[in-house]
């Protein structure tokens, strides 16, 4: 398959610009400099194939990156992707900037979300690899639910919750000493899905 390489590219949508703004999408975008597969850059990122299969797909269909080829890998047909230029350009479009703001606004923090969970389950799986299993390993997870009577309320929650966990974090600053025990906290809120598939 033959496809000229654009030396740079301007991006005009505010999906893209969401791409790009993307520090794990940015990463894929960098491997792919050059002809490669899901699974070697899976590989490369220490990520599932699952995963990074869900990232091309997002990336092709933002127009990001294209297939430029097959090669057989054991009886298996993998598709080679390579990003569709070497730089992408920003736009200085106000309307595309002001959307993409809105955008991150509205769901910068579910994809966070998305990535933060991904990165429990690594690291988890990193614990059970490392430690014996007469070894206690110290942790703690939360789950639970709140309620809301109106809107103002929920922010009234997020803005004392957001400061409650700044103020006891505060307390325990990590600049501390090398020598002392480290502990990864990932917190997350987000909406509950009722039964019809509905946001509650």
């Amino acid at each position: 398959m033959n496809i000229n390489k654009a030396k740079k590219m301007l991006v005009t949508e505010t999906e893209q610009l969401m791409m790009i703004r993307n520090p794990f999408k940015l990463e894929i975008l960098q491997h792919l400099s050059h002809p490669h597969s899901a699974s070697e850059v899976a590989k490369f990122m220490n990520q599932s194939p699952q995963r990074m299969n869900y990232h091309f797909k997002k990336l092709e269909n933002a127009g990001l990156i294209w297939k430029v080829g097959t090669r057989n890998i054991r009886n298996l047909v993998e598709v080679l992707y390579e990003s569709v230029a070497e730089q992408y350009v920003v736009t200085e479009k106000t309307d595309i900037q002001t959307d993409f703001i809105q955008q991150l606004r509205d769901q910068g923090p579910l994809m966070h979300l998305y990535d933060l969970s991904e990165q429990i389950k690594k690291d988890t799986v990193e614990l059970l690899n490392i430690v014996d299993d007469a070894v206690h390993v110290p942790s703690a997870a939360l789950d639970f639910q709140v309620q809301f009577v109106n809107e103002d309320e929920r922010k009234e929650f997020l803005n004392k919750y957001i400061e409650l966990v700044h103020e006891l974090v505060s307390k325990y600053p990590a600049e501390k000493s090398t020598e002392n025990i480290h502990f990864k906290a990932l917190i997350a809120v987000y909406p509950k899905i009722n039964k019809g598939g509905k946001l509650k």
